[in-house]
């Protein structure tokens, strides 16, 4: 029995709850973290369109210490992630639902080290790209629509972005017989890490990181010319990367892996392209 300031009895007597045992904390926010830190792995519905910039563009959208390869391409990937799952290193594991993603990567050099520098990544839908986000700086944003869709002889795709405008769209026509769903580049990923300071202008955290993706086929893939149009937006101005020649696209199953990343350069914040007004 409980007893109030003047000694009457007040009912049964109360305790804290029991809570769990508390761990160590993992991701933002810290009380109830949105996501777990961990390794992926995920089946992919995929497609990827590759075609070639200007140098110069390719030389001004490139944070330094990255630099632009003689002859630069560009990479569209759109795909619909099956099933993903994130394993931390107490080996708990965690699956999200199926969703949509799409991304936008220039082909860069860092020394004599070739990757794909992840300019804009879209995901649809809430919360789905916060981890990659948060975790390696993953370039992401909401959209109302990454689309990939076969249709007779082909597939066709596109982007619409949060508010409605249409980033991208195309189509490619089904050719031959692939085997390969991205250039080897594509699989040295880097990104630019950046944690906004709290305190006004500029960034507690600025640095370039590096991230080993690995993609394979997971069945029978097709090959073939693509025909793409980028909309001009001041948001996301990605019609700057018009391309030089002929774009080649490749679709099918694919598995991809990625791993930890590595922290590999400091990045100043006074030199960093930045294009896009802010935005969705």
């Amino acid at each position: 029995m409980s007893t109030s300031r003047s000694g009457e009895s007040t009912g049964s007597p109360t305790h804290p709850p029991l809570l769990p045992e508390r761990k160590p904390p993992g991701a933002m926010p810290a009380f109830a973290p949105l996501y777990m830190p961990g390794t992926e792995e995920v089946a992919l519905r995929w497609m990827s369109v590759t075609y070639p910039v200007s140098q110069n563009v390719a030389a001004a959208v490139l944070p330094r210490p990255l630099s632009a390869p003689r002859d630069p391409e560009v990479i569209i990937w759109i795909a619909e992630f099956l099933g993903a799952r994130f394993t931390d290193d107490r080996g708990n594991v965690e699956a999200r639902p199926a969703y949509m993603q799409g991304g936008v990567n220039l082909e860069c050099l860092h020394g004599d080290l070739r990757g794909a520098y992840a300019l804009e990544t879209f995901v649809e839908g809430l919360n789905h790209g916060i981890l990659g986000r948060e975790m390696f700086g993953l370039p992401k944003k909401q959209v109302t629509e990454a689309r990939l869709k076969a249709r007779p002889g082909g597939v066709e795709f596109g982007i619409t972005d949060a508010l409605g405008h249409e980033l991208l769209r195309g189509s490619a026509r089904d050719a031959v017989e692939g085997n390969c769903p991205a250039p080897p580049w594509f699989e040295t990923q880097f990104t630019a890490k950046l944690i906004p300071r709290a305190d006004g202008p500029g960034y507690d955290f600025a640095r370039l990181v590096q991230i080993p993706f690995q993609l394979s086929p997971a069945g029978p893939f097709r090959e073939g010319e693509a025909e793409l149009e980028w909309r001009p937006s001041s948001r996301d101005p990605l019609h700057l990367l018009a391309p030089t020649g002929p774009a080649h696209a490749v679709w099918g199953p694919a598995e991809l892996a990625i791993d930890y990343g590595t922290y590999v350069a400091e990045l100043d914040p006074n030199t960093l392209p930045v294009y896009g007004t802010p935005g969705w």
